[in-house]
């Protein structure tokens, strides 16, 4: 029978990673619970949703005196009797007779149902593999540069997800919705790989994300199947199913002939957005861009007339243009911007606008709307 004792601490954080997939509203009651497994002197818990699973492992000291052995629990429940236990408390798991599962910890007590470990289900993984690693904050980082731009629940399923392309040394990562695209790109060591894309869903993006912030930065291992990929940590591991579909061609929405550029401060160009957004309608969020000599003003309307105008000044020596965007799109790119002055490339109002970031390899394409 299980068995094995640790802290608080040392159980709460690689617990908190593995309850955020555990679905209690799931049709299958087991989808609720956790695995927990104590093997070679590791304590290993896992969840699963059948599209994404997680495990953790922690390793447990010598004077615990564990016991191998195979239970579930339930996660919230468990989870919110961890979190609610002194700090430094010591925490024993253990496996009664009946094949429930006693929490103690002090004079606290607390017995647990538990389902059959044969009913979890396992995520089948084909044996073809391709791998590579990369730093765990410029994974981070990527996924934060792109992610606003995925679709959420298009019925263009692909759009759900983000693109990941791997090739040579190039790491990509795409997303869109059909009104604006994303991309970011960084190199990688040692990859040795020809052309390898894969949509990542959504889920599996936003899993990611808590996982890799939760961690200290180091190397990372992304392994590749054919459906399904793995993130693959000294003391973790992440498994999600891929969209199976086919990703539009990202370039061929990239502008080519954008050669009026406007360089905007970062800052002032975010502020007078947020400022002109207060009075653009609430539906369309539309905002009207009036590029001038060394000036841009931006204004908005809405149905109640009332109106906004500002002006900030910038570089531009192109012929003076009016064009009229989405006023949430424009500010989800500038927000994941880190340079000092934004770049901005047009051509004619009906085309779209290219935003670029050369110091991280990364592009924003919005389109945009008459006003």
């Amino acid at each position: 029978m299980m068995k094995c004792t640790l802290t608080k601490e040392d159980l709460l954080k690689p617990l908190h990673s593995v309850v955020t997939i555990a679905d209690k509203k799931h049709t299958m009651p087991i989808l609720s619970f956790i695995l927990c497994w104590v093997k070679e002197g590791n304590l290993t818990l896992k969840s699963s949703d059948l599209e994404t699973e997680v495990l953790a492992k922690i390793a447990l000291s010598p004077e615990s005196e564990a016991s191998d052995g195979c239970i579930t629990l339930p996660a919230r429940k468990t989870m919110d009797i961890i979190r609610n236990l002194p700090d430094g408390a010591l925490v024993d798991i253990i496996q009664d007779m009946d094949n429930r599962v006693v929490i103690k910890s002090s004079m606290s007590r607390f017995t647990l149902s538990s389902l059959n470990t044969e009913s979890f289900p396992i995520m089948e993984e084909d044996t073809g593999k391709s791998m590579f690693k990369m730093p765990m904050s410029s994974l981070s980082q990527v996924i934060k540069r792109v992610q606003f731009a995925m679709a959420n629940n298009d019925v263009r399923y692909f759009l759900n997800g983000m693109l990941w392309e791997i090739e040579g040394e190039s790491f990509k990562a795409i997303a869109t919705d059909g009104h604006r695209m994303a991309s970011s790109e960084l190199t990688i060591e040692n990859t040795y790989l020809d052309c390898v894309q894969m949509i990542v869903p959504r889920k599996a993006i936003n899993e990611i994300q808590k996982i890799l912030v939760a961690q200290d930065d180091t190397d990372i291992e992304i392994q590749i199947g054919k459906n399904y990929f793995k993130i693959v940590l000294p003391n973790y591991q992440f498994t999600s199913k891929l969209i199976d579909g086919r990703y539009p061609d990202y370039t061929r929405v990239i502008p080519q002939n954008n050669n009026r550029v406007l360089i905007a401060n970062r800052v002032e160009l975010k502020q007078a957005l947020i400022r002109t957004a207060i009075l653009s309608n609430e539906k369309y969020r539309g905002v009207r861009l009036k590029l001038g000599h060394n000036e841009l003003m931006l204004s908005a309307n809405n149905p109640e007339y009332e109106e906004a105008q500002d002006q900030i000044a910038v570089k531009y020596h192109d012929q003076p243009m009016e064009i009229g965007f989405n006023v949430g799109y424009l500010l989800d790119s500038v927000n994941v911007l880190d340079a000092e002055n934004v770049d901005l490339y047009f051509d004619t109002p009906a085309m779209s606008l290219l935003i670029k970031d050369d110091t991280t390899k990364s592009q924003y394409v919005v389109s945009p709307i008459r006003l």
